[in-house]
């Protein structure tokens, strides 16, 4: 997709007006948690920001750093930003998981791979959701 600025309109109000759009997707990214029974459900493409938790003795970072990814010489190609994601979860005296992916289900995978228990992926999602960096919707039921 390419946009052309206007001439009567400055870079930065451009850029601001189209980094507040808001694209709607075919079908809401969602996660289904149902309290209960400790069951969770996460939709496809469920996506992260950047965040820190830390639960009990669980300490999880996540950490957005996008790359600039630059064209061969000559190529005709375009510089292009990679996203690069990195998610740490750390608990002493038990074992470290890094984790390389900016979505939710390798997080929960994570976490799961820690023993963190149901109810303890329960809490870090809604404290996720809170902090708003839970890209999807979050249902408790």
């Amino acid at each position: 997709v390419q946009i052309r600025r206007p001439k009567n309109v400055s870079a930065a109000r451009f850029y601001a007006e189209i980094e507040n759009l808001v694209v709607e997707s075919d079908s809401p990214a969602r996660v289904v948690i149902d309290e209960r029974t400790g069951t969770v459900v996460i939709g496809n493409n469920v996506r992260i920001s950047r965040v820190a938790i830390s639960h009990g003795t669980l300490t999880v970072r996540i950490t957005e750093a996008p790359r600039i990814v630059q064209p061969e010489p000559f190529s005709r190609g375009e510089t292009a930003v990679e996203p690069s994601t990195a998610i740490d979860a750390s608990r002493p005296n038990a074992r470290v998981a890094v984790l390389d992916g900016p979505d939710l289900e390798t997080l929960v995978s994570g976490l799961n791979r820690l023993g963190v228990k149901p109810d303890g992926i329960i809490a870090i999602l809604q404290g996720i959701k809170s902090a708003g960096a839970l890209q999807a919707d979050l249902v408790l039921q």
